[in-house]
């Protein structure tokens, strides 16, 4: 069985294995603190570039100061962990931070001395090599190349029991495989017959939007919108959402000169502008994103452009528009607006029973195989716990699905229930661990997979002030993750 130590010891093993290998270049060095006091925190973290990743959700209302900001992990996804890296580096070098907490270790201060004790130059070519390949996270990588100290927030039996059955349940993957492969296989027939082309571009709309990009899911959203009896004034944020994706629309063959018209701007600012105000607008522009910057620069330079250069530059009023819906977005109101749209428009083309059953069908099917397969987020669970006993219900007096048996045993898998129940176990865990940990009127940095949004409710009942930062990816399977666990079970749980 792992002892509380293992998953450290497993880490120091590695990098002391990377010390053979060939490095590459070190990233960041350290940066300096501010005053919390001094800031409105929430405004910095509302301003963090778009280029590491974006707040997700909140519960601060007139832009008080957090308690906990929540970082979404996306678990050995490489690119994500270099995000959320510089999203922390960002915050530590704005405000004060208390203590940064991370699932997967034992609760308290988390031991980094084998790796902190070698020298820095090599540690962080070292450290940066791993990051690239998913064996240590972005924050990992930063408590370790800035001396900065880390804090598990386990209970470690627990942490380790959910571990094993995560190690079973992912063996078995292909065996579930082959039976959402017959379902789905039975499902398409159905569609084909009963499918009109909105319902599947509905479908894809909902259950894929992740792989759809922002212009395609605008002109399909859109289309739905006018072509069916939807009242987008029902819907503020989503007509705010929609905005955005049209002005990004209609800004994609200008974004290739941003930089450089910039460039042109800040140099006509330079030439033009008394020095005290271009000094202001170059410090102004530090840590900013481009379009940011454009449209500041934009606005101080208006006057002393020609009207030919206004002409040019009037893509930069789309952008300006953009931001302003930007600014009044609200992503709780959105949240809670997406789920009564669904349904709005499900039952605007779904008409007939057979159709909305077999709609219905195919969500479940989709949710399940994500359950079955350890990928599904915690609001998606919710929906698929809701909905189970419905499901089940509806493939028993149905004959659309040949291998419903299969599915059926799926559902009512024990291991699989199991595995979840820990998990949201854990949230109290975590959520106490941390309570436990932390000071009065800090501000502290949470890292935690997204499954775990029952913390959130806990958080929220006990009065706690957070934000959630879900951090840019560019696709992440949980390939590596997953064998990251099969290597870990292979080595401690085979020899039981």
């Amino acid at each position: 069985m792992l002892n509380e130590k293992f998953m450290t010891n497993l880490k120091v093993f590695i990098i002391t294995i990377f010390l053979f290998l060939s490095f590459i270049n070190p990233c960041y060095s350290d940066v300096k603190q501010q005053d919390t006091q001094e800031q409105n925190c929430y405004r910095i973290i509302k301003n963090i570039p778009v280029s590491f990743g974006k707040v997700f959700e909140t519960n601060i209302n007139n832009e008080e100061n957090p308690d906990i900001i929540i970082i979404n992990d996306l678990h050995s996804d490489s690119f994500a962990q270099k995000n959320i890296y510089s999203i922390i580096k960002y915050i530590k070098s704005e405000m004060n931070v208390d203590k940064i907490f991370v699932e997967g270790s034992p609760k308290g201060k988390i031991d980094l001395s084998a790796i902190t004790s070698i020298d820095k130059s090599t540690r962080e070519k070292l450290l940066n090599k791993m990051l690239n390949k998913g064996l240590v996270s972005g924050t990992e990588y930063f408590c370790y190349t800035s001396d900065t100290d880390l804090y598990g927030i386990e209970d470690f039996s627990l942490y380790t029991k959910t571990l094993q059955q995560a190690y079973i349940l992912i063996r078995n993957e292909n065996f579930f495989s082959v039976r959402f492969g017959k379902a789905n296989k039975e499902l398409n027939k159905l569609k084909k017959t009963f499918y009109s082309k909105d319902m599947f571009v509905f479908e894809n709309l909902f259950f894929n939007r992740e792989k759809t990009d922002s212009k395609k899911y605008y002109n399909q959203l859109t289309n739905i919108i006018n072509k069916y009896p939807i009242d987008i004034n029902k819907y503020s944020e989503i007509y705010n959402y929609i905005n955005i994706i049209n002005c990004d629309t209609k800004l994609e063959p200008y974004k290739k000169s941003f930089s450089s018209d910039f460039n042109y701007l800040a140099q006509k600012m330079k030439d033009y502008a008394p020095f005290n105000v271009y000094a202001k607008f170059i410090d102004d522009c530090k840590g900013q994103d481009i379009e940011n910057n454009l449209i500041y620069c934009y606005r101080n330079t208006n006057k002393f452009l020609s009207q030919k250069e206004k002409d040019y530059y009037s893509y930069i009023d789309i952008l300006i528009q953009k931001y302003n819906f930007v600014n009044i977005f609200d992503i709780n109101k959105y949240l809670n607006e997406e789920k009564t749209f669904y349904n709005d428009v499900s039952n605007s083309i779904f008409k007939t029973e057979e159709e909305k059953n077999i709609f219905f069908i195919s969500q479940m099917i989709f949710l399940t195989e994500k359950y079955a397969k350890l990928n599904i987020d915690f609001d998606s669970f919710d929906k698929f716990t809701k909905n189970k006993d419905k499901f089940i219900d509806i493939l028993n007096k149905t004959n659309y699905i040949k291998n419903k048996e299969e599915i059926i045993d799926i559902l009512n898998n024990e291991e699989l229930a199991a595995y979840y129940e820990n998990n949201i176990k854990r949230d109290t865990v975590f959520f106490d661990s941390v309570k436990d940990l932390t000071r009065q009127n800090t501000v502290n940095i949470l890292v935690v997979g997204g499954f775990h949004k029952n913390l959130l409710k806990l958080f929220n009942d006990n009065g706690n002030k957070y934000v959630i930062i879900f951090p840019n990816t560019n696709g992440n399977d949980n390939k590596i993750y997953k064998q990251l666990i099969l290597d870990i079970g292979n080595y401690n749980f085979k020899q039981e």
